[in-house]
């Protein structure tokens, strides 16, 4: 039998009709009725199934117009195996499997090329919405060696239009097109894959090929495209892949920019503009907090890379200064150098080169606080602000003056005392306990500056009482802040018995919070010897707890320092507070 134009054309009406409720009608489905259309489509897409069979049968098996019909047949299964699949039934399955076994009997022929890929496709997202990893990987790899192939062989792949037309009728070049796309939601799904297999390194490559060929064949969405290179600069940076991590950033602000002027002001109809006026707005902000983690990784590194220990190791070897690594693969086509100018993409030496990047992280922050507010977007709100804190703390480092350190510290705490002002403790604990500590933290850093100061002073004159009240007063704000943060895990400040319920991750905090207390309490300065002798035996009680804490095995190994100083403390301190009894006995 031969197959003609009119063979198919009834087959054509109901694929392209059913097409046209799946890509149209369905934005116009109800809530009520959220799959209206898609049902439609699949009633449709069966009448032309059975269609297609019926021709099928009357063919020669072997013949190269029964691969056409095998092909078609393929394509309308998938169709109804997706449909099946997005409506949540089950079958879907079942279905891109049967489509698939008719395509493998012509696998490698031009006619199957496109739709093999497109099955194997499928099967391998619905394996990796199930959780089924190593499998899903295999159908992408299967679908990556085909494309692979086509490409080394030179072979022309066919649309579905192609599949319904004559050999004259082939839209040149479509084929292709329809391939390259493919491909790229093959590399999209498979970095998703390693990313589940925890294969990271592989998962940001496999997103970077997306990316560029999503620029490559004008196949993105600009908000979309924007939000995936920011999200991979995360992978990059924390890795001290600086050039890549900021050129990532750099092409996902272009891309939102490019939004604005290409889409946004080209809309007439003014409720819709102000919708994706606030879309932008919104990935705007993501994008700038984005920024702000670089910077702060940044400032982060920098700071541990001036600490290091220079002195050799037992082999006799120093280790290498970390240096940023400058490989990187660029985006071609974009134009970024405005945007990579605005920040370094080295570490940082001096104050000078910390505030730069600072401020530049500051900026992104302050912006993103006009979206993200307190009164809209509480959490994330405080979040920011956190970030704030952690700017101002990392500058301090570089900071040699102490005035100066000294006011870095206090805006840092700034922030953090806003956080547990606007937030209700109850409803957001974990944000609040990382406030309490790091407050408990920032003004113990003050209180070291003004101990220092004051070693200064006694040098040179008597310490004036206000600067003995500035040292006692950060003392009891570190010990009201630690308090508060052992508090959170009920735990009772008369006994600081740990719950049992405590695991090794939160452990570490709240015996680092003993230590400071009991470092806090001694160093508060008093003449008055009934609360020299109180502050004496919390000292003593709280580094008596953290000695005893840290018999549990897993944590002995983290306070080794800290340990040999408390064992110290706790044998003198006992004769500090017999001395203290006997000198009030006396008095």
């Amino acid at each position: 039998m031969k197959v003609t134009k009119e063979n198919l054309s009834d087959i054509r009406e109901d694929y392209e009709k059913a097409h046209r409720y799946i890509d149209e009608e369905s934005k116009n489905d109800p809530p009520t009725e959220p799959f209206r259309s898609h049902y439609t489509a699949r009633d449709l897409l069966n009448s032309a199934l059975r269609k297609v069979k019926t021709l099928s049968e009357a063919l020669d098996q072997e013949s190269e117009v029964a691969t056409t019909v095998r092909c078609i047949h393929a394509n309308i299964l998938k169709d109804i195996g997706k449909i099946t699949i997005f409506v949540e039934e089950p079958r879907g399955e079942v279905l891109l499997k049967e489509a698939l076994e008719l395509v493998e009997k012509d696998s490698g022929k031009e006619p199957t090329i496109n739709v093999h890929i497109e099955i194997l496709n499928q099967l391998g997202i619905m394996a990796c919405n199930l959780s089924n990893f190593a499998e899903s990987k295999q159908y992408l790899d299967q679908a990556k060696d085909i494309y692979c192939e086509t490409k080394e062989l030179d072979r022309q792949p066919l649309t579905m239009a192609d599949l319904f037309g004559t050999k004259e009728e082939v839209e040149k070049g479509k084929g292709l097109k329809l391939l390259e796309s493919n491909h790229t939601l093959t590399l999209y799904y498979l970095a998703q894959v390693f990313g589940f297999l925890d294969n990271l390194a592989d998962s940001a490559r496999y997103c970077h090929m997306t990316l560029r060929r999503q620029l490559e064949y004008n196949e993105f969405e600009h908000v979309d495209w924007a939000l995936n290179a920011a999200t991979l600069s995360q992978f990059y940076f924390p890795k001290n892949h600086l050039s890549q991590a900021r050129h990532l950033l750099a092409a996902s602000t272009f891309m939102l920019n490019r939004y604005e002027t290409e889409v946004v002001e080209k809309i007439t109809n003014p409720a819709e503009r102000a919708e994706k006026e606030e879309t932008l707005r919104y990935r705007m902000a993501d994008v700038g907090r984005c920024w702000a983690k670089y910077g702060l990784h940044i400032l982060c590194a920098s700071k541990e890379r001036l600490s290091a220990d220079d002195e050799p190791n037992e082999h006799g070897e120093i280790a290498a200064p970390l240096t940023p690594v400058k490989k990187m693969d660029r985006f071609v086509g974009l134009d970024l150098a405005a945007y990579e100018g605005q920040v370094t993409d080295e570490f940082c030496l001096t104050f000078d080169d910390a505030k730069l990047v600072m401020l530049n992280s500051l900026s992104w922050l302050n912006k993103a606080k006009e979206y993200y507010t307190k009164e809209t977007e509480a959490s994330q709100y405080a979040k920011i602000l956190q970030d704030i804190a952690s700017l101002y703390k990392h500058l301090a480092f570089f900071e040699e003056d102490d005035g100066n350190q000294c006011k870095l510290f206090k805006r840092g705490a700034d922030q953090l005392e806003e956080i547990v002002e606007i937030l209700n403790a109850t409803y957001y604990q974990t944000i609040c306990r990382e406030a309490w500590y790091e407050l408990g933290l920032t003004y113990s850093n003050m209180l070291n500056v003004k101990l220092s100061q004051l070693d200064e002073m006694q040098a040179k004159d008597r310490p004036t009482p206000h600067a003995l009240n500035k040292i006692n007063h950060l003392s009891e704000k570190s010990i009201r802040n630690f308090k508060k943060f052992i508090e959170s895990y009920k735990i009772e400040l008369d006994t600081l018995e740990l719950p049992e319920t405590i695991d090794a991750d939160e452990m570490q905090p709240i015996l680092y919070a003993f230590f400071h207390i009991g470092r806090l309490y001694y160093r508060i300065i008093t003449p008055d010897k009934r609360l020299k002798l109180q502050n004496t035996e919390n000292s003593l009680f709280y580094y008596s707890r953290f000695v005893e804490c840290c018999q549990d095995e897993r944590m002995r190994p983290l306070f080794a320092q800290e340990l040999g100083v408390c064992k110290e403390m706790i044998s003198l301190l006992p004769l500090k507070v017999e001395k203290l009894k006997n000198e009030m006995a006396e008095g």
